[in-house]
């Protein structure tokens, strides 16, 4: 059975578009489509939901079925990040509630931030 590259780069070569043309179409820089081609995903620097965007959007632009590929995309990332220990630590589920060097709590400084932002906006609004 054909690994997810190689039905990318066999449908490009099908079509008989280059890597750089497919990159100017579809927006995605070439060495990501390269990559993508030889099965290297890890090897892209972004987060797996930019990954599963591009193999969708090439998918289409190479005329495949693009949520086979993206299910094909999910079990490549899922069987390699099995391999990978994932180390929450103990207090992963109050993440939000943990402290903060200084002793701040997270959720304390994200609503001071917001409440600084809703006044700033009402000063302007008031003085305009």
């Amino acid at each position: 059975m054909q690994s997810l590259g190689e039905r990318l780069q066999e449908a490009r070569q099908r079509l008989g578009v280059t890597v750089r043309e497919a990159a100017d179409v579809t927006k995605i820089r070439g060495d990501f489509l390269q990559a993508m081609e030889a099965n290297q995903f890890e090897s892209i620097p972004l987060a797996d939901v930019y990954k599963r965007g591009f193999v969708k959007i090439y998918a289409k632009y190479l005329r495949l079925d693009e949520e086979k590929a993206v299910a094909d995309f999910n079990t490549h990332h899922s069987v390699r990040a099995a391999r990978r220990p994932l180390d929450l630590g103990p207090d992963a589920e109050d993440a939000e509630a943990a402290p903060l060097p200084g002793g701040l709590r997270k959720d304390t400084l994200v609503w001071t931030v917001i409440g600084v932002a809703f006044a700033g906006l009402l000063l302007w609004v008031l003085l305009s």
